[in-house]
């Protein structure tokens, strides 16, 4: 489905929870708070138009988009036929005339 982009909840947490983390960087790992802001730069500002402009996002949502009709295909299958098993049983079980193989108390 061709819908608009959107961060999903845990993306996001995780995104504040490393812009919260900014502040203990430079006493923990100093040489590397550089490569910090710049990554989380890249996060915040440029991942969203690169996974657009460059087609991942478009290829992730119909990956997505078809395993979830074929799970839905399958619940489906599944779920007719289990109606299908009960209208046979129920079949039986209303019949005046009592099928041999099944138990007494069918």
């Amino acid at each position: 489905m061709n819908q608009e982009f959107e961060f999903g909840p845990i993306a996001q947490g995780v995104y504040i929870a490393l812009l919260s983390l900014t502040v203990l960087i430079p006493f923990v790992a100093p040489e590397y708070f550089l490569h910090y802001v710049v990554f989380l730069a890249f996060i915040g500002i440029a991942l969203r138009p690169f996974l657009v402009k460059t087609g991942l996002f478009n290829l992730w949502d119909s990956i997505g988009d078809a395993i979830q009709l074929k799970w839905d295909k399958k619940y489906l299958d599944k779920r007719a036929s289990d109606i299908d098993r009960q209208i046979e049983l129920e079949k039986y079980r209303k019949s005046r005339v009592r099928d041999p193989r099944l138990p007494k108390n069918w």
